[in-house]
């Protein structure tokens, strides 16, 4: 005699056996992403749409860092960095991510003086160095 199921499937599939962080991305995976993130971008600017443009140059550099290309993540992340809409509005707890962010790549890039201007800017917990 067997056991019933412990899962019903009637009305729902099996649940996923796989490992969501075992997918790798081959690299025409990243090259497409890499092309709709531009695309987005370009799209968004003409439209004046400051704050999606800062948040897609963002996930795009994430995108370039997790692929380990620092100078193009670097490009990207130091504008939105300097003269991003979160600094002027206030949005700290956005800003602080984005700092780490800037902090890793300049150490990765071998940025002296990016690094010690985000560290200082740490350190005194002053909001407007830029």
């Amino acid at each position: 005699m067997s056991l019933p199921p412990l899962y019903d499937t009637f009305f729902i599939r099996e649940p996923l056996r796989d490992d969501p962080f075992a997918v790798t991305h081959n690299p025409s995976d990243i090259n497409t992403l890499i092309d709709v993130y531009s695309k987005s971008i370009s799209h968004f600017t003409k439209r004046s749409r400051e704050r999606a443009v800062e948040r897609l140059k963002y996930e795009l550099a994430l995108l370039y860092i997790r692929e380990q290309k620092w100078k193009k993540a670097l490009r990207l992340l130091l504008p939105v960095y300097e003269a991003s809409a979160w600094r002027r509005e206030g949005w700290w707890n956005l800003l602080e991510l984005l700092r780490h962010q800037v902090r890793d790549v300049a150490r990765a890039c071998g940025d002296a003086e990016l690094l010690l201007r985000v560290e200082w800017e740490g350190m005194c917990d002053c909001k407007c160095v830029f």
